[in-house]
């Protein structure tokens, strides 16, 4: 496994793929959302957070705020994101992400802050206490 940056448990490889590509040559910038919600959704459903059903409580995403710093191409082959919970508050909480190279680099750091959410009754709802420590912990 590679090494994971200070204070990051959480790891999904993600391999490239060709589709992913703009006519530059560079992962297109729309792909590295793909890359970081793939590497959410196995996140929550790894920690037993959320396994995507609308039947249940969830998350939804609020806001996503990335900030690129070097390209991705197919000579990356698989790019290493990793995901940690860096806030908790009443009905949301922080995730951070960061998208490593196989350089190690940092091809792009994100934080998504996702608000916990009834789908059953269309609101949102305080954070489950279940979940805090599992958020926190950042493994399963």
């Amino acid at each position: 496994m590679p090494t994971a940056p200070e204070n990051f448990h959480y790891h999904t490889p993600i391999t490239i793929r060709y589709g992913d590509m703009d006519t530059l040559g560079h992962v297109n910038n729309a792909k590295y959302l793909t890359y970081l919600e793939h590497a959410r959704i196995s996140f929550f459903r790894d920690l037993k957070i959320w396994e995507g059903s609308i039947a249940e409580v969830g998350a939804i995403i609020a806001r996503i705020s990335i900030d690129y710093k070097l390209p991705l191409t197919m000579d990356d082959g698989t790019v290493d994101i990793w995901t940690r919970c860096s806030r908790l508050g009443n009905k949301s909480f922080d995730m951070e992400q960061v998208i490593l190279r196989k350089d190690g680099a940092a091809a792009a750091t994100a934080v998504t802050v996702a608000v916990v959410y009834d789908y059953q009754a269309n609101a949102s709802v305080a954070l489950p206490e279940e979940w805090k420590a599992r958020l926190l912990a950042g493994k399963p």
